[in-house]
């Protein structure tokens, strides 16, 4: 169990695993670094994985202040220094890609080696500029209803996000999906309106061609978030990609399939 201080003076938790090539692992919107329990043990026998808590999220802590993707990614980048990592990969879960585009927007791809995206978009909002945004019809209106849901009440609301999490078939396992509600029980309210506001602003459409690192897209094919479409366009733009889809899976797949993720991301990484 481990500490350290961003250049902001805030406490965020991770853990470091293994031994070699460095690889950390960047959670998504609501969650922890504990959403990658399938993957630190199997990953940490082949890189030296790090994964961390984002501020306002897990065991780290909770400010009231800096809680937007600019600093989320520079807190990445603090990581990054105080760990003195060299040609490092990046695994980004959904806003946890987000992050991975903010930090390569403002500190580029020099000290990147490969970088993996599950199951996200590099502009949430839908308009007539971006057809394969969030559930591929994601208005500006659409998205103040979200935050009013939200805001109404955060148990509630999580009993409509959580399950939207896996397939469209549903959750083939109970135990996941209650543990999963359970962690989504335990975020401020604040902070996750807050972080939705800021990543529902940001758009990277003109960040993908400027990716200059080798990076895998994975989605999930009964994703209820994003479709095919979407990650077949990054595939497109970024100079060096590869898309891996992942059959009756949904935006966690890296949970509903850990086994096929596991050995795909390790082929990918060599």
């Amino acid at each position: 169990m481990a500490y350290f201080l961003t250049s902001d003076n805030v406490k965020l938790y991770y853990e470091e695993h293994g031994e070699g090539k460095p690889l950390v692992l960047i959670h998504g919107w609501s969650c922890s670094h504990k959403f990658f329990k399938f993957q630190i043990d199997e990953l940490a026998k082949h890189y030296r994985v790090i994964a961390y808590d984002l501020r306002g999220h897990g065991i780290s802590e909770v400010p009231d202040f800096g809680v937007n993707i600019p600093k989320y990614a520079q807190d990445l980048k603090d990581l990054i220094e105080h760990l003195d990592l060299k040609d490092v990969s990046l695994v980004g879960w959904s806003m946890g890609t987000t992050i991975t585009f903010e930090y390569i927007k403002q500190f580029g791809c020099d000290n990147l080696n490969k970088l993996c995206f599950i199951d996200m978009t590099p502009k949430l909002i839908t308009d007539e500029s971006w057809p394969h945004g969030l559930y591929s019809d994601f208005s500006h209106t659409a998205n103040l209803e979200i935050l009013e849901t939200m805001n109404k009440g955060w148990e509630e609301f999580s009993k409509i996000f959580v399950p939207g999490i896996f397939a469209k078939s549903g959750c083939k396992d109970k135990e996941l999906l209650d543990w999963s509600f359970e962690e989504a029980l335990k975020n401020s309210e604040d902070i996750m309106i807050r972080m939705w506001i800021s990543m529902s602003y940001q758009n990277y459409l003109d960040l993908l061609s400027k990716i200059s690192v080798p990076v895998l897209i994975t989605y999930g094919e009964e994703s209820m978030l994003y479709s095919a479409k979407n990650s077949e366009y990054m595939a497109e733009k970024i100079p060096d990609a590869k898309v891996l889809p992942f059959p009756v899976c949904g935006h966690g797949l890296h949970l509903e399939k850990p086994e096929m993720f596991n050995e795909n991301l390790i082929e990918f990484l060599g």
